[in-house]
């Protein structure tokens, strides 16, 4: 059974992430909805199997791909709006898979982000980053679309090439499958503990407060294991996964968020194992457990980690024009109150109101933008 409450969309962006989306379907549990959109019309062929697909920017490509120019790719978003915005309506959470480091992925993410924010989405970007081989002046681009991009989403969760690839031997049409799989793995199970009803529920208020607060980044970590010994195998298989710095990110993680899939026949005393395995140790750390009893993971269990690198309240308007962390205390509070309340100085001037929103208050607050570092 489904929650059809909430409308969850996985997108994906450019080429990187177009392939992807294609290479996750095969292993896409019922009930998923994926989109795809690019410049390069080619590459949305390969993705005919996929319901959603959105072409644009042919005023500006030509219906091929930006040419590794964000420009480009930014200027693609932003001219298909209407259609952006279509696709958006209704979502929410939207989680998008892209690479950067090229031109319309690494342009559209921040436009995109942007849009899904003003709908109320909730946004999670799995962003791939590109291998050393590739060269610094794609490195520079990625690191600046991140920096771009962190204004706007939710959480990024970064994936280097070089870190989620097996060694040098192999195929790169094995290393492009390993890819996708562990992407294929992560989302799958993200979507699993939201979307269907869970003993120990992963509801969207809790995933909405570790993106809130978890200053943009976060790590990824899934695993999954059978048999005999399995939880221990799972716990390693966690720990020592290729993103997390062989389990360095869990011990200073201060917000985590640890969903569990299993059959049947899975054990409450697993459940705690599990979690006592990855958690830091203290009670600084902001926890929230998801659990979900599948039928057809008999025998097996899987979880999916996301660990906050760090932990910043959200500011929020005090009603006076000023501002304060969420719960009024936090690392931000000095910023609280550098917005005074509007002076009547000047003809006693009413607060500017329209269409229900204080326009006297920065539109980066009322829109929940985070300022770039």
């Amino acid at each position: 059974m489904i929650d059809s409450s909430k409308k969850i969309l996985i997108l994906g962006l450019g080429g990187a992430g177009c392939n992807t989306i294609a290479g996750i379907v095969p292993y896409a549990v019922e009930g998923m909805e994926f989109a795809v959109a690019d410049c390069d019309f080619q590459t949305l062929e390969t993705c005919a199997h996929i319901e959603h697909r959105l072409a644009i920017g042919k005023a500006f490509t030509d219906g091929m791909g930006a040419g590794g120019d964000i420009e480009i790719g930014r200027r693609c978003a932003e001219n298909a709006s209407s259609q952006l915005e279509i696709l958006l309506s209704g979502v929410d959470l939207l989680m998008v898979i892209t690479g950067l480091g090229g031109g319309f992925g690494t342009g559209a993410s921040p436009v995109v982000a942007r849009m899904a924010r003003g709908f109320g989405a909730a946004t999670l970007f799995f962003t791939v980053l590109p291998f050393p081989f590739e060269g610094p002046a794609v490195q520079n681009r990625a690191r600046t679309a991140i920096r771009r991009l962190r204004t706007y989403a939710d959480a990024i969760v970064q994936m280097p090439n070089a870190l989620i690839q097996p060694d040098g031997e192999a195929l790169f049409k094995d290393s492009l499958e390993r890819s996708n799989q562990t992407l294929a793995a992560g989302v799958s199970s993200l979507w699993k503990l939201l979307a269907r009803p869970g003993i120990c529920n992963l509801d969207f208020v809790s995933l909405h407060t570790m993106l809130s607060y978890c200053d943009a980044f976060c790590r990824f970590s899934c695993a999954a294991a059978a048999g005999q010994g399995r939880v221990d195998h799972l716990i390693d298989a966690l720990r020592t996964h290729p993103l997390v710095a062989d389990g360095a990110v869990f011990e200073n993680a201060s917000g985590m968020i640890v969903g569990i899939t299993g059959g049947e026949d899975m054990k409450l005393s697993e459940i705690q194992q599990i979690v006592e395995g990855v958690a830091p140790e203290g009670e600084e750390c902001w926890l929230k457990t998801g659990v979900v009893i599948d039928p057809s993971s008999a025998g097996s269990i899987s979880a999916i980690i996301l660990a906050a690198e760090s932990w910043k309240e959200p500011l929020v308007d005090d009603g006076r024009g000023g501002l304060r962390p969420a719960s009024g205390i936090g690392k931000q509070g000095e910023l609280a109150g550098i917005l005074k309340p509007r002076s009547r100085t000047f003809g006693g001037a009413e607060r500017t109101i329209w269409k229900g929103e204080d326009l006297d208050i920065p539109t980066y607050i009322r829109w929940k933008i985070k300022l770039p570092k």
